[in-house]
């Protein structure tokens, strides 16, 4: 079992993959139970995508149904069975952020724009596999394994 970070930056701005490696690295550490569980034998792949909100509207109008930008979508893929690509690699999911609203939030939470990614990440990640926030119960669960991931 082993998983890997796709990373694509299709914003203007220079956001690197070295942000995100360690906390992936982490998540993968913490949750590895959940993880094997998930991809069994297999090699998971997940996609970080950094777009801008433009790029993030469309996708949240398309797939959700909001007309606005938002700053984190993730999709998941282990139940669907075309996520299996030949062999022993499987897409588990994608996951979008958008820069442009993690600039305003960052700035209206006080905090780095870095810290701002890893959150929304971490949280990405979380939704991926199979974590959710649908009541405060599930909400609580989340929060729980995100501050432990974020440290």
């Amino acid at each position: 079992m082993s998983i890997k970070l796709s990373f694509t930056n299709e914003a203007k701005e220079q956001v690197g993959e070295r942000i995100f490696k360690p906390l992936f690295a982490r998540f993968s550490e913490i949750l590895a139970t959940k993880i094997k569980k998930i991809i069994a034998e297999k090699i998971g792949k997940i996609s970080l995508i950094i777009v801008n909100d433009k790029k993030i509207q469309k996708i949240n109008k398309e797939f959700r149904g909001f007309d606005k930008p938002t700053d984190v979508i993730s999709f998941e893929y282990m139940e669907d069975s075309s996520a299996v690509h030949g062999g022993d690699e499987i897409l588990v999911g994608d996951i979008f952020i958008s820069l442009d609203t993690a600039k305003r939030q960052a700035k209206e939470r006080d905090h780095s724009l870095q810290k701002e990614l890893e959150v929304l990440f971490v949280h990405g990640l979380l939704h991926v596999f199979g974590f959710d926030h649908n009541d405060d119960k599930e909400e609580a669960e989340m929060e729980k394994w995100a501050k432990k991931i974020l440290g």
